[in-house]
């Protein structure tokens, strides 16, 4: 049987995509950046950080705040020294002027007596008699201060004007006697200046000269700074500094103001300079000179 070559199918080109197979295909080359090209010249420049301009000092009355707080604090401390010496010159001053002149009829002592402060006495007079006969009055009653006692503590007549604390008294028995003790301790907090003043009203003639002495003592006796400051009327007439320790009789005399029957006995013991002192005092006597 004869081949039919016509009927055979036919070969149709085909659309599909075809592999290609090469070895000629483009290489992937990595991606370099070049480097930011420099001059030579300016090859290690580092460029400066950007300028600020410095801030402007603040001023005070044209000065520098350090100046003006400076001249401030300066100004201040003077104005302050200034009051500071007028205030002490006006204090020494009252002090100098508060002093009393010792009387001439008195044994006193050649140093100046720290302030005081004197007491004027109103009278009463004891008697209204005018026929005063100073021998036959007893001018003062226990100055010896025997009539209270040691434990009593009564140093009546005799009173208590004035107490800066934190000063005391005492009546106190030595070698078997009553003497009257005052205690002036001083401190910072009571100031310079602690005392205890004694008195009592004596029973005087007007016109009268009379004769007084006592007995005194000082503990410490070493103590320049400690005064015992005797007072008739009001008036200045003894001024004891303190010496050895051991006791020493004061005299001295003073003459009764015409019309009054009685006269004001004043004892003041203070210590200054913020010095503690013990006083003694015993066997007080007035008589007719």
């Amino acid at each position: 049987m004869a081949r039919d070559d016509g009927n055979l199918p036919e070969a149709v080109p085909s659309t599909l995509p075809q592999t290609y197979y090469s070895d000629q295909l483009p290489q992937v080359v990595e991606s370099t950046t070049p480097d930011k090209w420099r001059h030579p010249q300016f090859a290690s420049y580092t460029p400066s950080p950007p300028f600020i301009p410095p801030t402007e000092d603040r001023k005070i009355l044209g000065l520098r705040r350090t100046t003006f707080f400076l001249s401030l604090a300066l100004a201040v401390l003077i104005v302050f020294g200034i009051a500071l010496g007028a205030g002490l010159g006006i204090g020494l001053r009252r002090q100098n002027n508060s002093g009393n002149t010792n009387s001439s009829g008195a044994e006193t002592s050649s140093t100046t007596s720290p302030p005081s402060i004197s007491t004027t006495s109103t009278s009463t007079p004891a008697s209204t008699s005018t026929a005063c006969n100073p021998a036959r009055t007893a001018a003062i009653t226990n100055g010896d201060f025997e009539a209270g006692g040691e434990t009593s503590g009564d140093i009546r007549p005799w009173y208590i004007p004035e107490l800066v604390a934190p000063a005391t008294y005492e009546i106190l028995n030595v070698n078997g006697t009553n003497v009257f003790r005052a205690i002036c301790n001083s401190d910072l907090e009571h100031g310079a200046y602690t005392k205890v003043k004694l008195a009592q009203e004596l029973r005087t003639c007007p016109g009268t000269d009379y004769d007084f002495e006592f007995r005194h003592n000082f503990l410490p006796g070493n103590n320049r700074n400690a005064y015992i400051v005797v007072f008739i009327d009001g008036n200045e007439v003894a001024n004891i500094r303190a010496g050895p320790n051991d006791w020493v009789t004061y005299r001295g005399n003073f003459t009764s103001k015409s019309g009054n029957y009685s006269t004001l006995l004043q004892v003041d013991f203070a210590p200054v300079d913020f010095d503690s002192q013990e006083f003694f005092v015993d066997d007080f006597e007035i008589t007719p000179a």
